[in-house]
């Protein structure tokens, strides 16, 4: 069932019950009154009757004529019974009554009954008089009264069924156009495609629910558009990546399998293409370790902790090994005063490799030291790698993060083009933010911001 055909019907139901409740009010209201005002004619029977029958004696003949004439004006189904004190009938108008000695009794002890006697309504009045006490009961069927009660009910249920069917039509209608928006936005989604994510959909009132969503599918859109050039771009530069070594080793294998050479000069072919192999190899970990920030299967562990000073100093230690010891200088600023602050959530391996990054480009880049400075303000640590290298040239700045970009003044250093793209990930992973300053041809620092451990 579709969204415009559930609201119609909700509406649907909504105004039935409404409608029902209505109604019945009105009819429960008629109803009422009418029972009131056929009781008032049976009491004013009942004091005819007593007027005519019981106080002629005491009246004046045109009091008695104006009873007669009111009397002779009979109900529906009418029947008039007067018994006196003993239970004896002293005035009936119909050969048998209901009029049962219980009945009577209830009178007398109560002064006026009113009941229902099958179709009839049924009052019974104590009348005290000068000759005895009486007892006179009045039975008629409000035939008019029913009669109107019944054309209230049909009319009723006509206007009932009518406003139903009325309620529906018009929910469909408003419910079409209330999510006439909606089908237009779904009717321009459906025609998007990988080709088409640069083209918006229609944005909408900014202020309602349409625009929201619009906006939303806007923006989800634009994200799904980044990914897929992040793709498109990863699969493009991997495959160039991964190729080169292959080449290499293919062209190498090949010209040694050209002829018979020397034992020699298979080891020296075995050795440049083990050097290949071990370049495919690095190629494909960063590649891996990618495609695991990525998909967030590194994902940060929930209690995970660790000390940036510490992680620091031993990062520093890992890559001074790979190089001259002597040209990495670590330095400590303004330091919290609670050492705890530095224990905050992380990954220790991750950011250590995020940044041994940071320090071994540097270090590549840069053949005077390196200088590795944490700082803290009171709500983040800085961690600064500064070189005085060859520098980034301004118009390159913004596209170092990219992976498999290398500057253009790095294209003869060893390298693959993943490293700050990889750092950069993981410092978002961990709530860092990597700043990037340079100056070409005198050197690089590198910022990354974190937020202190809240004690």
């Amino acid at each position: 069932m579709t969204i415009r055909t559930r609201l119609a019907w909700q509406f649907t139901l909504l105004m039935g019950l409404l409608l029902t409740a209505g109604l019945g009010a009105v009819y429960y209201l008629s109803w009422h009154n009418t029972q009131r005002q056929y009781e008032q004619r049976l009491r004013e029977r009942a004091h005819t009757a007593a007027a005519l029958f019981l106080e002629a004696d005491e009246q004046s003949l045109t009091s008695t004529n104006r009873a007669r004439q009111r009397f002779l004006r009979t109900l529906h189904g009418e029947v008039i019974g007067i018994f006196d004190a003993a239970d004896r009938l002293r005035f009936n108008t119909q050969a048998d009554n209901a009029f049962t000695p219980a009945l009577l009794a209830r009178v007398r002890r109560e002064g006026e009954v009113l009941l229902r006697h099958g179709a009839q309504q049924v009052v019974g009045v104590y009348y005290p008089d000068n000759q005895g006490d009486f007892c006179i009961l009045v039975a008629a069927q409000d035939y008019a009264g029913q009669t109107r009660l019944a054309y209230l009910r049909l009319v009723s249920g006509g206007v009932l069924l009518v406003s139903v069917i009325m309620s529906f039509v018009l929910g469909r209608w408003f419910a079409r156009s209330a999510l006439a928006p909606i089908s237009h936005l779904v009717h321009q989604a459906q025609r998007v495609s990988a080709a088409d994510l640069h083209l918006p959909l229609p944005a909408g009132e900014p202020n309602d629910e349409v625009g929201e969503l619009s906006a939303t599918l806007n923006l989800m859109l634009q994200r799904l558009k980044e990914s897929f050039e992040r793709q498109k771009s990863f699969v493009s530069n991997a495959s160039h990546e991964l190729r080169t070594p292959l080449t290499s080793i293919m062209a190498t294998l090949e010209v040694a399998l050209n002829r018979p050479r020397t034992p020699e000069v298979y080891v020296e072919t075995l050795e440049s293409t083990l050097q290949d192999a071990h370049r495919l190899k690095e190629i494909i970990n960063r590649l891996l370790q990618l495609a695991q920030l990525d998909s967030h299967e590194a994902g940060l562990q929930p209690g995970s902790t660790m000390r940036l000073d510490e992680v620091l100093y031993a990062t520093c230690e890992e890559v001074a090994a790979q190089y001259d010891p002597s040209r990495i200088q670590v330095l400590l600023g303004r330091l919290p005063a609670d050492a705890e602050q530095l224990d905050v959530p992380g990954d220790r391996h991750l950011f250590r490799l995020a940044l041994g990054n940071l320090i071994g480009n540097a270090c590549k880049f840069s053949t005077a030291p390196v200088t590795c400075t944490l700082d803290c303000t009171d709500e983040q640590a800085i961690i600064s790698i500064a070189d005085q290298g060859i520098g980034i040239a301004p118009t390159e700045l913004a596209q170092v993060r990219q992976t498999f970009f290398r500057a253009s003044n790095a294209q003869g250093i060893g390298g693959y083009g993943v490293g700050l793209a990889l750092a950069n990930q993981i410092f978002e992973l961990h709530g860092a933010v990597l700043e990037i300053e340079s100056v070409l041809h005198q050197g690089t620092t590198m910022r990354v911001r974190m937020p202190l451990r809240k004690v």
